[in-house]
């Protein structure tokens, strides 16, 4: 990628920018309906939107863990070397697949993550990405936090402090990874922006960060980035209807103040453990593909939510448990025999004048009619099969916990999709 097209390229974003500034400070900007980048600068964008953070991705391939379980989901295209890109992002080989997979479905979306384009300078590999025109995913403008002079004192702050000993240090780290200059400076504005937030917020944990950025520049480091991810960049999103997480990113935010921490969702985890269950496939691109041919969206999601919740209600411990043990979590929570047990222990079929047997017996004739339009029946039903989706399967739901009875119900609407286990309990590699 030349110099000149990318210096191009900068110029069209911040001009992208600078209508979204003018649209702010005109008040014409709705902060709860408005989006940006709009929805036409993606490719055939899906929702929900879901923007998902790398922190803890053990690799390349787990994205395609999480892409069939939104509408879109984004990804940051960071300018980094090729060994880099390869382990956390994509396969070079990969990468027009890729690109006509996003032009097809617009289930993937990838944005920048830099002000200054130079940064990708050299990185040819990524030519492909460049075609699609992908904006530069930013937030609200630092103006909402305080005024001009509030924020040159927060950066003089910052920077009077990181000149002891954590700029040296985060140029070192950078250096270290074989990064260009460009791409150091970068991430030292992505702190700052960071630290100014929570300077301006009047944050508690700023003071931690200050005395660390002195005493110890990584552990500084960390809480930076951590407090980026689960503090500020949900104060400045202005894109995501929801933000994606892996298991081990959850655990380092254990490192924020409580209050600070998010709701526990295991999108890449559980991600992982269906594309086992519903597709011969290994995990990546093409059991992406495999889930979204044969299952519905919308049934995926709800199943990835009822085992979330299975995960959720009995095991809030999950996260002091390695992947080992959250994998046994997720079986029994899928092979919960309770539910059809209690579903098929009524195989016999009752006329509706006999419907109001039991507790509504005592009231008037009724009743029965009210109780089972509770149900979903209407009065005029003559006859109820309890061999089929019938009032003994429905009395039993009500019995059992909601993410017990979604996950039923997926099952059997795709018993002849899912995969027979094989020995191992598998079915995949």
């Amino acid at each position: 990628m030349n110099r000149e097209y990318l210096e191009d390229y900068e110029q069209r974003e911040k001009a992208e920018w600078n209508k979204l500034l003018r649209r702010m400070q005109e008040g014409s900007f709705s902060f709860k309906k408005d989006r940006y980048p709009q929805d036409e600068r993606f490719v055939n964008l899906q929702k929900p939107v879901a923007v998902l953070s790398t922190i803890g991705l053990a690799n390349a391939k787990d994205i395609w863990a999480m892409v069939p379980f939104c509408g879109s989901l984004i990804r940051y295209l960071p300018p980094v070397r090729q060994e880099e890109f390869e382990k956390f992002y994509f396969k070079i080989s990969e990468i027009p697949k890729i690109v006509e997979f996003i032009q097809e479905t617009g289930k993937l979306q990838v944005v920048f993550t830099v002000s200054n384009f130079r940064a990708y300078e050299g990185l040819d590999f990524l030519d492909p990405f460049f075609q699609l025109k992908p904006p530069t995913l930013v937030g609200i403008s630092m103006d909402v936090f305080g005024d001009k002079k509030a924020i040159q004192k927060a950066a003089t702050t910052f920077y009077t402090i990181s000149k002891i000993k954590y700029v040296d240090w985060l140029k070192d780290r950078y250096n270290s990874l074989g990064l260009s200059s460009q791409v150091f400076l970068s991430a030292l504005r992505r702190k700052l922006d960071v630290y100014t937030i929570l300077k301006l917020g009047h944050y508690e944990i700023i003071e931690n960060i200050e005395n660390l950025m002195v005493d110890d520049p990584e552990e500084a480091h960390w809480l930076l980035t951590i407090s980026g991810i689960f503090v500020t960049d949900q104060l400045v999103d202005l894109r995501s209807d929801l933000r994606n997480f892996s298991l081990e990113g959850i655990k380092h935010s254990s490192k924020l103040p409580l209050v600070y921490q998010p709701k526990l969702q295991l999108p890449c985890e559980i991600g992982k453990f269906l594309v086992t269950k519903l597709t011969y496939a290994p995990l990546g691109l093409d059991a992406c593909k495999e889930l979204m041919y044969h299952y519905d969206a919308y049934d995926l999601r709800k199943v990835q939510e009822a085992l979330n919740e299975g995960i959720v209600t009995n095991h809030p411990e999950i996260i002091d448990k390695s992947a080992e043990e959250l994998s046994e979590i997720l079986d029994n929570v899928w092979n919960d025999k309770t539910m059809p047990h209690r579903v098929k222990g009524l195989q016999i079929g009752i006329p509706l004048s006999m419907a109001a047997i039991g507790s509504v017996a005592a009231g008037p004739i009724g009743a029965a009619g009210g109780f089972l339009a509770g149900l979903g029946y209407s009065v005029t039903d003559k006859f109820i099969d309890l061999r089929t989706e019938g009032l003994s399967e429905r009395l039993a739901k009500l019995k059992t916990k909601s993410y017990q009875a979604n996950i039923y119900d997926f099952k059997e609407k795709y018993k002849h999709n899912i995969p027979k286990p094989s020995k191992e309990g598998q079915t995949n590699a």
